[in-house]
């Protein structure tokens, strides 16, 4: 199974609180996970936030970027994805699951999950997706 994980789910799953559930799907060796150069530097952008400082040690920063070095598959954009979504700046993401193609787009993003699917890829909230798993 092909999956690509939306931006607000890495950054939750860096800060703790939630999704420590994310460690054993990271695991499974029946899902593959996709990486783009654009995504990392979302998340990049992101945790550079002062706000992240508190949140987000180095240490897990650093092991975060290793992980995904080490479980992702990294792929390149080459499809320009056509939607009408509302946050423009999400478009790149819809790009990527096209461009691989990821049977499933998991994200916590409300403009994301209130489309249902795109180019007939599902798009699924993490928990409904554990519980599809």
């Amino acid at each position: 199974m092909k999956v690509l994980f939306d931006t607000n789910l890495w950054i939750s799953f860096m800060i703790g609180k939630r999704l420590a559930s994310l460690v054993d799907v990271l695991c499974r060796h029946d899902i593959q996970i996709y990486m783009s150069e654009q995504l990392l530097g979302e998340i990049r952008d992101v945790i550079s936030r002062p706000k992240f400082d508190k949140l987000i040690s180095a240490e897990t920063r650093y092991f975060f970027f290793e992980m995904v070095d080490d479980v992702c598959l990294m792929t390149d954009i080459t499809i320009e994805a056509k939607s009408p979504i509302r946050d423009i700046k999400d478009l790149y993401l819809l790009s990527m699951a096209e461009s691989v193609p990821v049977d499933y787009i998991i994200s916590g993003d409300k403009d994301l999950t209130e489309l249902g699917s795109h180019a007939g890829i599902p798009i699924l909230k993490y928990s409904d997706f554990l519980k599809m798993i």
